[in-house]
């Protein structure tokens, strides 16, 4: 392919003229797909004469067309051309050289090429890569060196998180990484910007090889010194800085790049394999020596290295960005749970207190800057963090709460003097002499804290309403709007406090209450949530009950403001307690949350051409507002399950936005409307004309993406048969859409077995509630099961298995002379309850049971001649699988009652929080412990582990669970099989209004009746024991039906 051809059309792709760059981007889509081009890009972007623009261009278009077709998928041949394998080795010749040719901005496009394509062709297509990276990093131009540290990273980078392909990470670690060692101590030493960047890569390569495990020869002693000592110099080097103008765009630099990848490094070696305290229990016996090796040896030394880069920040000698300020916060914070690391710690607390953590919490200049440019910024940074991460002041304040939770008798009284001596100064200074900022950040650490000193047994439980009262609510009317919003949030944080006058909270109701209308936004927002917490004290939610229409319109405006998931939820909430006084202006409230929702997705319309490749972690807030927008529109309409009449109405204002999710293909926000149309349904209990105009939408997204969204559809399928079985059973149409849905999920191979569960689900549902008036569609439903059921290892799942077997017992209880033909026809009986024998035991939960019960009886109701063959000879077998399923029938019951009993009992599970927590945080028998203990020495406990111990052990009670239960005759045909299915408290369906003893005992003496040779084939083979149970049944039916009739 012409070299200046090309070098000619990139260069119109630049022109001012948008026909001429049109034209050029038109030919290079036709020559993509040539021979050669990918190469000549590369031969383009290493040529020294062409200007930078032109190679960038260049650059640009091939990283987009590795990112598309190099996989060779069939989705990607379906939208692009092909890249030949010719073509394909030639790039792999070629892209290294391609990379140590090119300017550096260009470098990281070809290096993310380079990605895409190890991920696909190394190690079996490209084998000898390593040895050329080997060659690249003993070399000795510069240049080449740090070409091979590139390419090194993106091999690491792809097989980080690796289970099965980890010897490649390691082999690499034993190969590379002692050059590498040396390539980094050499470099260290220099400021030049190239070594700095090898530096960078090499430590970023460390610790990207410690992502998942940590290699063998890491290690060794003499690798950790090695390392380790890198690593330190690095920390300590002193780079130059001008403290005026230095700012967070110089952390990018190779030198601050190459701290912070130091400081990750150490971090992810002793946070994940060096600290004996924070060793998972299968992890002790394997990384053990290692982590002693590193606690003696190296922690010391590196501690007191992050000591005194804190002592070099706080007098200014020391520069740290904000990333690097978190992480060495991450880093003391694992320090305080373990002894050793602590007993070094402890003698800085205070210092660390109040020179390091203190001034992270300070309301400071860049949040000024932030809160008069771009309030709404400030607040979602604030109180919607998409990813708070390291991120500075909140691993500051994280740091603070370690101190305080797991050091509580060594720290919490320096920090309580501190924060009261912050408070005092403020407080006892002439207003014009007082720091708003030093005040903001007292009352900041008091809010980290509330956890703490909120708790009931909490050593400073009886000053907190003085606290409250004399700090926080005097500064609601502070003429600094940070502070005004710091102390609502401050506030909400201790808004379990009692007041001894219960007026006190009244007046501070008035106050937050008038802060609704502050100038300030973020004010406005914080008064926001400083009411959610009142709404729990009943005298107060009368009283906002009275301004209840101010309030929430208050609220919508907020949303038209900030797009805010915690706004959202506020609102959410207070529908939730207010849903008896929401009907009267139910419509107003929809239609503003859809106009927001609209306008939200008009805004993130903006920045996005291709509405379906919107992915709600990466586009903005705004999606996830949006999202926020939907639930609560959900929340709005299942609190109007009362008044039917205005959810009809409501469904006129909401539907359209369901349409427009569903059309547009806003697969992020699939959760959430599909559960506005279930709430819809739900309450009225009925299918409106509204609904079933959106059925043929959903079908249509079903068809286009939704097949991967097929367990967020099943509530609301399950509704339109539900509550819409006339139509179903009526529109031969609807029913085809339901097959199609429930064939394409049981065939494809893109879904899984979870997603196959569904499609048996909404089998089940068709049948239960269209028994007698759907039997066309019976035969399809038995195909699609069998097709599993009758080939071995076809099921991977017991809950696949269950739901497969289930279909068929369904569509025995819907006919089963019809669903006994089809076994018959296809030669399937023998095969189908055989598989159903084996797995009786399977069935645990009570509607699985019942359905059981109700399915073999339905086989046993059948006239003897009507029977096929292979069933007449095994009649007593189905019998004995009745009673064996009754002989655990009870019990069931009995559990799933006993569970439903606890997960409805909230308070007790709030109260045994409480409880268990306030046990571990303040234990009055501390003082009687060993001195390591007394002293806070000793290693910090893990009271989340102990809290789900708790919780798991009561849940086990209640279902009586024992190890050693014996399956009976009907045991389980493979072992391996995964755990059982859990009850379902919230399904409804037909077979709830059936008694199964009852029904039991009616078709027995239906069959002893009318089906004489079906019932003496089965009473003839039982011994005296099932015998005796069949009476024992038979009386349970009797008292059962006796307490119906008195109900």
């Amino acid at each position: 392919m012409e070299l200046q051809s090309l070098v000619g059309l990139f260069d119109s792709t630049l022109h001012p003229d948008p026909s001429v760059r049109q034209n050029a981007e038109k030919q290079l889509q036709q020559l993509e797909s040539q021979e050669g081009f990918l190469t000549t890009l590369l031969q383009m972007i290493g040529t020294a004469d062409i200007g930078i623009g032109t190679k960038q261009a260049a650059s640009i278009y091939f990283k987009n067309r590795i990112r598309r077709s190099w996989s060779g998928s069939n989705r990607a041949l379906e939208q692009y051309p092909a890249i030949s394998e010719g073509e394909r080795t030639l790039t792999k010749e070629n892209i290294l050289g391609a990379i140590y040719s090119s300017p550096q901005a260009i470098k990281r496009q070809l290096t993310e090429c380079l990605g895409v394509i190890l991920k696909f062709d190394f190690p079996e297509k490209w084998s000898q890569l390593t040895v050329q990276i080997k060659e690249l990093v003993h070399a000795q131009d510069a240049q080449k060196v740090y070409t091979g540290l590139l390419a090194m990273l993106e091999v690491i980078k792809v097989f980080r998180y690796s289970v099965p392909n980890r010897e490649v990470v390691d082999e690499i670690a034993k190969e590379l990484f002692p050059q590498v060692q040396k390539i980094a101590a050499d470099a260290v030493s220099s400021n030049d910007d190239l070594a700095m960047r090898m530096v960078w890569i090499s430590f970023k390569s460390y610790y990207n090889c410690i992502q998942s495990g940590i290699p063998t020869s890491f290690k060794e002693p003499d690798n950790l010194v090695a390392w380790g000592t890198c690593f330190i110099k690095m920390i300590e080097k002193p780079i130059a800085f001008d403290r005026e103008t230095i700012s967070e765009d110089s952390a990018q630099e190779p030198a601050w790049k190459a701290k912070k990848w130091a400081i990750r490094s150490v971090n992810r070696l002793y946070c994940r394999y060096g600290n004996p305290a924070l060793l998972p229990a299968g992890n002790a016996k394997k990384h053990g020596a290692f982590a002693k090796l590193f606690t003696a040896n190296f922690l010391p030394q590196i501690l007191q290295v992050y000591l005194k880069q804190i002592e070099g920040f706080t007098t200014g000698h020391v520069w740290m960005s904000l990333r690097v300020r978190g992480l060495i916060s991450q880093f003391l914070a694992d320090c305080v749970k373990e002894k050793s690391a602590w007993k070094l710690l402890k003698p800085h607390v205070e210092g660390i207190v109040s020179h390091f953590i203190f001034p992270q919490m300070c309301f400071s200049e860049a949040d000024q800057e932030l809160w008069e440019d771009n309030p709404v910024e400030y607040v979602q940074k604030r109180i919607d963090p998409i990813d708070d991460f390291g991120v500075a002041n909140i691993a500051a304040s994280n740091l603070l709460v370690d101190f305080a939770i797991d050091r509580k008798k060594a720290t919490l009284s320096i920090i309580l003097d501190f924060v009261n001596k912050v408070l005092a100064t403020y407080s006892q200074s002439p207003e014009d002499a007082r720091d708003p900022r030093s005040k903001d950040g007292a009352l900041n650490m008091m809010g980290a804290l509330c956890s703490v000193l909120g708790s009931r047994k909490s050593p400073i439980a009886d000053k907190l309403q003085e606290f409250v009262l004399t700090h926080i609510v005097p500064e609601f009317t502070s003429k600094y709007g940070f502070l005004r919003a710091r102390a609502l949030d401050t506030f909400c944080r201790y808004s379990n406090v009692e007041f001894s006058d219960k007026r006190i909270l009244g007046s501070v109701f008035e106050s937050v209450f008038t802060l609704l209308n502050d100038p300030e936004l973020p004010v406005r927002v914080h008064a926001a949530l400083a009411l959610q917490p009142m709404i729990e004290n009943v005298e107060i939610r009368d009283i906002i009950a009275q301004h209840l229409p101010n309030v929430m319109q208050v609220f919508l405006n907020l949303t038209n403001e900030i797009d805010s998931d915690t706004i959202t939820h506020v609102i959410e909430e207070f529908v939730e307690v207010f849903a008896d006084k929401m009907a009267p202006f139910a419509l107003q409230l929809g239609q503003q949350l859809c106009d927001t929702f609209m306008r939200v997705m008009g805004d993130t319309a903006v920045s996005t051409q291709d509405m379906s490749s919107m992915d709600i972690e990466d586009i903005s807030d705004k999606t996830m507002a949006a999202a926020g927008v939907l639930k609560t529109l959900g929340t709005l309409v299942i609190n109007l399950e009362s008044s039917p009449e205005v959810v009809y109405r409501l469904e006129e204002v909401v539907f359209p936005v369901v349409r427009y999710v569903l059309e547009q293909r806003l697969i992020d926000l699939y959760d959430e409307v599909f559960e506005i149309l279930d709430c819809c349904m739900f309450s009225v209990k009925s299918v409106s004309p509204n609904a079933w105009s959106l059925f043929g939408t959903i079908y249509d997204c079903f068809k286009n993406d939704g097949i991967d969204f097929i367990e967020e559809m099943l509530p609301s399928l399950d509704n339109y048969v539900s509550y819409g079985t006339d139509v179903v059973a009526s529109n031969s149409d609807v029913q085809a859409r339901l097959f199609d849905i429930i064939e394409t999920v049981m065939k494809s191979e893109r879904v899984g077995e979870n997603d196959r569960v569904c499609a048996c689900k909404l089998t089940e549902a068709i049948m239960l509630h269209g028994r007698g008036k759907v039997d066309g569609m019976i035969p399809g439903f038995i195909s699609l099961a069998a097709a599993y059921l009758l080939v071995a290892d076809a099921i991977q799942t017991s809950a696949f298995l269950v739901y497969s077997l289930e279909v068929i017992l369904n569509a025995l209880h819907y006919n089963p002379v019809i669903t006994l033909n089809v076994l018959d026809q296809y030669k399937w009986t023998e095969g189908i309850f055989t598989r159903l024998m084996q797995n009786v035991s399977k069935f645990t939960r009570v509607h699985d049971k019942k359905l059981l019960i109700l399915g073999l009886v339905a086989v046993l109701s059948v006239p003897a001649e009507q029977l096929p063959a292979p069933l007449q000879g095994g009649l007593g077998q189905l019998f004995e699988g009745i009673l064996q399923t009754f002989r655990t029938y009870g019990t069931a019951v009995e559990a799933r009652n006993t569970v439903e009993k606890l997960y409805e009992s909230d308070d007790d599970l709030d109260e045994d929080y409480d409880n268990l927590g306030n046990e571990f945080e303040w234990d009055e028998n501390d003082d009687d412990e060993a001195a390591d203990f007394e002293n806070g020495d000793d290693d910090a406990d893990d009271m989340e582990n102990e809290f789900l111990k708790h919780l798991a052990g009561k849940a086990s009670k209640a279902l009586g669970s024992d190890d050693d239960d014996d399956d009976g005759a009907f045991g389980s045909e493979d072992d391996d099989y995964d755990a059982g299915l859990e009850e379902e408290f919230s399904l409804e369906t037909p077979l709830d209004s059936i008694n199964a003893y009852v029904f039991f005992q009616d078709k027995f003496a239906e069959i002893q009746n009318t089906n004489q040779a079906v019932y003496n084939a089965i009473v003839q083979g039982l011994n005296q024991e099932s015998s005796h149970y069949v009476q024992t049944l038979i009386e349970e039916a009797n008292k059962q039906r006796a307490e119906q009739a008195i109900l």
